[in-house]
């Protein structure tokens, strides 16, 4: 399945190509992981490993995924993400489970991906819905 790899500090990110319906470049600054703006939803993948960020680091968002997943009253999903790097297939097989202990916004992603790079941590979008408050 194919990925869109992206890196935010030493944490490499995998976004699944299946649950995007588009991609669009973006520079929107955040004050918290999840904010509602415009009738949508926008989830920022920085903010939510990075409570305590300075406003410089929370401008490192370039992109936005709009994600095919939908709420309630049809709102959008944007993820604001860093830029992305490239896509990448990585099997399904491929993907390891990740520990139950790791808490945090490890929950909301699926699996870790091992290849000679560092590891790439697996989002699961669907878990977003949980999210958001």
């Amino acid at each position: 399945m194919r990925h869109f790899i992206c890196t935010f500090e030493m944490i490499r990110f995998g976004i699944p190509a299946e649950s995007t319906e588009r991609i669009i470049q973006l520079s929107r600054t955040q004050n918290s992981p999840c904010e509602i703006a415009d009738n949508d939803v926008y989830i920022s993948l920085p903010l939510m490993f990075r409570q305590n960020m300075t406003t410089d680091a929370k401008q490192m968002t370039q992109h936005g995924l709009i994600l095919k997943l939908k709420v309630s009253q049809g709102k959008k999903i944007t993820l604001l993400a860093p830029k992305i790097e490239k896509d990448m297939e990585i099997p399904e097989d491929s993907i390891h489970g990740l520990p139950t202990l790791l808490s945090g916004p490890f929950i909301y992603f699926k699996g870790v991906f091992f290849n000679e790079e560092k590891p790439v941590f697996i989002l699961n979008p669907e878990k977003l819905k949980g999210y958001i408050k």
